[in-house]
């Protein structure tokens, strides 16, 4: 045992080495490297899952009850088979083409509401980007529509080459949208922890850099332990929605993490048994 653990630090040096001769690029910067592919995908999945799958009530705000329909939908895009379209009922009743982050001002006309939903990384959003506005996922043929201004916008800026104070928030409410998917707060804090994640271990690569030895093998596994916990973050609290997310990533974490040191227990007990029996 005593062999096993002199030997490991040597293995954890030799199998760094190993990684890092396959390219000039730091080993650990190949994940890292992916990190705005990674925020990109994260972003497209979270808007597809809010927009499509996870239930939440309808919402529309005017119905014959006089409060809001509470009907449960798949996604934020879907309104009930009562809301889905525009139409006129038999008692008086019309329905209007209403996305989620609108409502009826009291002369009828539509107007932004005063609530809010939930961003991909603020409980609070102000605005609007590309896939949400308000807080509530852009329904697709609208990020299509407008994708061409937010192009243009990006090449103007960058035309200009100048930072530009911040627009003021739209927002002006003051409370909190009530339709919903569950758990979207867990959402959000799992999205910055698991950011919070990536950015970690990509300062542990850079820093890892110019060093050498055992310091920078550390330093390399160590930033390997922040992706790892940055995708875990992003299963538990994306894909599963738990109250428990930090546990279930910190769990699911380790399991990843004593995975990837397979490879190197078992590199290691071959050279312990190498260097341990008789020759």
């Amino acid at each position: 045992m005593n062999d096993y653990l002199s030997l490991l630090p040597s293995t954890l040096q030799w199998v760094s080495a190993q990684l890092g001769s396959v390219s000039s690029i730091p080993w650990p910067l190949w994940i890292g490297g992916l990190f705005p592919v990674y925020l990109a995908v994260v972003s497209g999945v979270l808007w597809l899952l809010r927009g499509r799958f996870w239930l939440l009530s309808c919402a529309y705000p005017r119905t014959s009850k006089g409060r809001p329909c509470r009907i449960v939908v798949a996604g934020e895009w879907a309104r009930c088979r009562h809301h889905n379209r525009p139409r006129r009922y038999a008692y008086g009743h019309q329905v209007q083409k209403l996305y989620r982050w609108q409502t009826f001002a009291r002369g009828g006309e539509i107007v932004d509401s005063p609530d809010r939903g939930v961003g991909m990384f603020r409980l609070r959003p102000g605005g609007s980007t590309l896939l949400y506005v308000r807080g509530y996922a852009r329904p697709p043929m609208a990020v299509l529509r407008l994708l061409p201004d937010k192009v243009k916008d990006g090449i103007g800026r960058l035309r200009k080459a100048r930072l530009t104070a911040p627009a003021a928030p739209e927002y002006s409410g003051t409370g909190r949208a009530a339709d919903l998917a569950d758990g979207l707060g867990g959402v959000v804090a799992a999205t910055r922890f698991a950011t919070a994640a990536f950015c970690v271990a990509i300062v542990l690569t850079v820093v890892a850099i110019p060093l050498s030895g055992l310091a920078q093998t550390i330093l390399q596994y160590l930033a390997t332990l922040g992706f790892v916990l940055a995708w875990a973050a992003t299963y538990s609290g994306l894909y599963t929605r738990s109250a428990t997310w930090l546990r279930g990533a910190c769990v699911k974490a380790a399991k990843w993490w004593a995975l990837t040191f397979v490879p190197v227990g078992l590199a290691n007990l071959g050279f312990t048994v190498l260097n341990t029996s008789p020759s």
